[in-house]
């Protein structure tokens, strides 16, 4: 019986000393940090978090043109991963005070102006 009292004592004091929780979405600062480490797997966060917001903006952009009516992609299937995630690391040393904004705007805003995407979707920052 101590035992579970012990338990429950303990379940209890840890669950009032949690720390609260809060979503936080990635800003500008936070992803040039992963874009310039060298460690790999933040570098790798890096590369990923552009390449997702390159597939986002690029559907999105489909879809604001037509979709499946005759939708066109704003990114080249040319384009590589290197000259994709090379762009945004450019446009980000090219505005610095904009990192303080949230980093989907920031990598999506540099995708519409690199490439011939529809300017309506751009964000303001």
């Amino acid at each position: 019986m101590r035992t579970l009292i012990a338990i429950a004592a303990f379940i209890f004091y840890v669950g009032l000393n949690a720390l609260p929780v809060r979503a936080d979405f990635m800003n500008g600062n936070i992803l040039a940090g992963l874009c310039a480490s060298e460690a790999e797997w933040e570098s790798g966060g890096c590369v990923g978090y552009i390449v997702g917001v390159a597939d986002a903006i690029d559907h999105r952009h489909w879809s604001s043109t037509g979709g499946v009516d005759g939708g066109k992609y704003c990114i080249p299937d040319s384009a590589t991963r290197e000259e994709i995630v090379g762009l945004v690391i450019k446009s980000f040393d090219e505005n610095q005070d904009k990192l303080g904004g949230l980093a989907l705007y920031l990598v999506s805003n540099a995708f519409i102006d690199a490439f011939d995407c529809n300017a309506d979707l751009k964000y303001p920052l």
